[in-house]
């Protein structure tokens, strides 16, 4: 248990008005109606040095209360029950934490008896019950003499802090926007400035639930990009910050309020710029080959939003207000498409279709009964006109939702990607003191004995050893490897010794359990110069290793533009740490959006070097083979390609590999033999000496059963 008990000391006026202003304004932030936690909890936390200040403010804010008698008693209460504990030997934390719930009781009891009439009412009686000892706790870790060691504390009582402070403006709007949201977006760019993109995110989220439902996803957002991007391209971070943000409430909120959000958007980011500077940022020390791996996965993210973000100006024009010459000229094309049927008539087109303009523009929609006589007696298709003008809003209706609907999966999409990049990035720097003990040990059972054992972070983890003696190491460098490798459960190097002067260390590594050979081949249809199949085989910075077959619909050009486009558009975004199904999903909606009918199967391999499991995922998509021991193992699917539902719909089987292992995917061509795969055997398969002889093999039985009917691809994996 911690204990304060600090020697009586007198504050500076400014220090006085600080903590009186600090009590009244957390005393007065509304958490739910009729229950103001902050100031009573504050109290409860403080320490000796200000308390008598901070209780002079609560009890100013006590006249804010709904029941003043109640809000009065609280704080007197607690400043004598404090200052007696203080007397006879220093506070507890614990007897903070039951002041805390007495106040707590008190306040639900209120509740209770005043009447719980609706669910409002139920959430009252919640509110009281935990703010209270929740707050209480939290403000604790902001006084406590040794933060360093309560880092995470501490960071929570800076949160719960911003919270409450975002409060104070949420019963305020304008434009039907909570004031709040101004607060709680300075909040979190001082956040991601300072600590960086997970807590940028995390203030994002919580001070956006105060501003409303909309804020919480675009403030969430706002922190992890400003974040993500601030330590090296700062300029461009705030840019793309307030992008995402903004769009991000306009998909939440729809058009109501997003010109008001905006602007306060706007407000909050001009008045940081300035303000910014005066704030540390959160850097990390980095070596050559790090920053290398940055400036790579920043030049991804680059190329992935480049290629995305066409479709943010395509939808504007289809949810824009339609001017009146757009108008007009819809209305004239309906009504040519009248009169062009009819025998002729004195009637002229251009004054009907203006007619018609200015109905559509003044009421949107036609009565019939509003249309002139000398138009309806002598136009025996009138009527017909004054639905089909009216069915043109319809139309620009549905346009618009559709269009509002693609952005809605591509920021959802971007904002996925954004956050699963940060999660990678975050794990990177993740410290494992667990098994850092556990390696200490081990290492101690070969004989190597350290100071301690660091290990960083959580799948490609480098492990550190301080103060090791070389000379009194008796074991082989394999032994050491192994000892810590039985802890990781993963492949680790060989362990390198790195001298600082009279102070050694060692350093181990994950690395991949096993290598893949690779071997593709592909073969046109008959008649056709292009074969419409695309194989691409690539790994990212994180040991995934993928092969991808797509066969794109029918054959030649076409069929290889639509195969092609979908294995770039994955790579890229499995490249930048996108989820598989993400990815898929994002490329399902751009092809099923194409104006033509185009689809294209995905045929997708994932293999984890290091935790050595691979993940298919099929999506139209022919068998895939499976040898292991002689043996062959079908792995199929029957789902459609992608593009052809508004939803991918694709199967997911995931499996463990072992050296030795050959992988065969196939395009469908391959199997265009009329008696399914029979191209290799069940059982007995000969030993092949490599990738490209067993594809060779596939390759020749196809074309010697198909006759190349069709476009042919073959990709061969052998672990080893």
């Amino acid at each position: 248990m911690e204990r304060t008990n600090q020697k009586t000391t007198t504050l500076a006026p400014k220090l006085q008005i600080a903590y009186a202003l600090l009590g009244f304004l957390l005393g007065i932030a509304p958490l739910a109606v009729g229950v103001m936690p902050f100031g009573c909890a504050l109290l409860c936390a403080m320490p000796k040095k200000g308390r008598k200040e901070t209780f002079f403010g609560v009890l100013i804010s006590a006249f804010f209360d709904a029941c003043i008698p109640l809000a009065l008693f609280c704080a007197v209460y607690i400043y004598l029950v404090l200052s007696s504990k203080e007397k006879s030997g220093g506070v507890y934390t614990f007897v903070r934490l039951l002041l805390s719930f007495s106040i707590s009781a008190l306040r639900a009891s209120y509740i209770a008896i005043t009447g719980i009439n609706d669910i409002a009412g139920m959430f009252r009686l919640i509110a009281a019950i935990i703010a209270y000892p929740a707050f209480t706790y939290a403000f604790i870790g902001f006084f406590h003499k040794k933060k360093e060691i309560r880092q995470k504390h501490y960071d929570i009582s800076l949160l719960s802090f911003a919270f409450a402070f975002t409060l104070l403006l949420s019963p305020f709007e304008i434009g039907g926007v909570s004031l709040a949201i101004a607060p709680a977006t300075a909040f979190t760019l001082c956040a991601a400035r300072i600590k960086g993109f997970a807590f940028g995110g995390v203030y994002g989220i919580a001070c956006g639930l105060v501003s409303g439902g909309a804020a919480t996803g675009a403030l969430g957002v706002l922190g992890m990009t400003y974040g993500l991007l601030a330590n090296e391209i700062e300029p461009l971070a705030l840019v793309l910050a307030f992008m995402l943000s903004v769009s991000g409430y306009f998909y939440l909120a729809g058009v109501d309020g997003t010109l008001t959000a905006g602007v306060i958007f706007l407000a909050v980011f001009l008045a940081f710029v300035p303000l910014r500077k005066n704030l540390p940022i959160l850097r990390r020390e980095t070596t050559s080959a790090e920053k290398r791996a940055y400036d790579r996965r920043l030049a991804r993210y680059a190329a992935t939003f480049s290629s995305l973000s066409s479709l943010f100006y395509t939808v504007s024009d289809a949810t824009k207000e339609e001017s009146i010459t757009d108008l007009n000229g819809r209305i004239v094309k309906t009504v040519d498409s009248y009169c062009s049927h009819c025998d002729g008539c004195e009637l002229d087109k251009s004054e009907i279709s203006n007619f018609f303009t200015s109905e559509y523009r003044r009421n949107g929609v036609t009565a019939y009964n509003r249309i002139p006589v000398h138009i309806s007696s002598k136009c025996p298709n009138a009527c017909a006109m004054a639905r089909s003008v009216n069915n043109l809003q319809a139309v620009r209706e549905r346009d618009g939702e559709k269009g509002l609907r693609q952005i809605a999966d591509e920021y959802s999409a971007i904002s996925s990607i954004l956050i699963e990049g940060a999660k990678k990035q975050d794990n990177t720097h993740f410290t494992d003191k667990i098994l850092g003990d556990k390696i200490k040990n081990s290492l101690s059972e070969v004989g190597v004995s350290c100071d301690g054992v660091r290990v960083q972070g959580t799948r490609l983890r480098t492990v550190t050893a301080y103060g090791v003696q070389p000379d009194k190491i008796k074991r082989t460098p394999n032994e050491i490897s192994n000892a810590v490798a039985s802890q990781m459960k993963t492949c680790v190097s060989a362990p390198e010794l790195v001298m600082h002067d009279d102070y050694t260390l060692m350093r181990f590594k994950t690395i991949p359990a096993f290598k893949v050979e690779c071997a593709k081949i592909s073969e046109a249809k008959s008649g056709e110069t292009v074969c419409g199949d695309t194989v691409s085989v690539f790994e990212n910075d994180e040991k995934y290793f993928y092969c991808l077959v797509s066969d794109g619909m029918g054959s030649g050009r076409d069929a290889a533009l639509t195969s092609r486009l979908s294995a770039i558009m994955l790579e890229k975004l499995l490249n930048v740490g996108a989820e598989k199904e993400s990815a898929l999903r994002l490329l399902n909606k751009a092809l099923s959006e194409k104006d033509q009918e185009v689809f294209a199967t995905v045929d997708l391999l994932e293999i984890d070097r290091i935790n050595s499991t691979a993940t298919l995922i099929k999506a139209g998509a022919a068998p895939t083979i499976l040898i292991r021991g002689g043996k062959t193992a079908l792995i199929e699917s029957r789902t459609p390609p992608a593009g052809i539902m508004d939803k991918v719909i694709a199967d997911r089987k995931t499996f463990r590999i072992q050296k030795g292992d050959m992988i065969v995917m196939v395009s469908d061509g391959i199997l265009q033999t009329g008696s399914e795969f029979n191209l290799l055997p069940k059982e007995n398969l000969p030993q092949m000496p490599a990738a490209r002889a067993l594809a060779s093999k596939i390759m020749r039985e196809a074309q010697k059963n198909a006759q190349v009917s069709d476009d042919m691809s073959v990709c061969v994996l052998r672990i080893y």
